[in-house]
């Protein structure tokens, strides 16, 4: 992205996290992301091939509260973290 400056929130944050990673030599990190809409009571998965299947919220005594079949994807740096949102973005405007 050009002028930083003019970035929002969520960029910056995503720089944010690969700085502190890329600062932190002597530890491995794994970072995955998932992009999911709520709307009137329904979950969808904004980075799967058909956005259109709604998604189940459960519950999992152990792991707590989760989406069955939500897709996470592994990002390599803050560019690859703001493909995925821009992926997701364009089903958000096509609705």
């Amino acid at each position: 992205m050009g002028n930083t400056d003019l970035q929002g929130i969520i960029p910056r944050t995503f720089d944010h996290i690969f700085n502190v990673i890329g600062g932190t030599p002597d530890r491995n990190f794994l970072i995955r992301a998932s992009f999911l809409e709520l709307y009137n009571e329904e979950v969808r998965d904004l980075l799967c091939k058909n956005y259109k299947n709604k998604l189940e919220l459960r519950e999992n005594p152990d792991a707590g509260v989760y989406i069955k079949d939500l897709s996470n994807h592994i990002v390599q740096d803050s560019q690859n973290l703001r493909d995925k949102l821009a992926h997701g973005k364009v089903f958000i405007v096509r609705g």
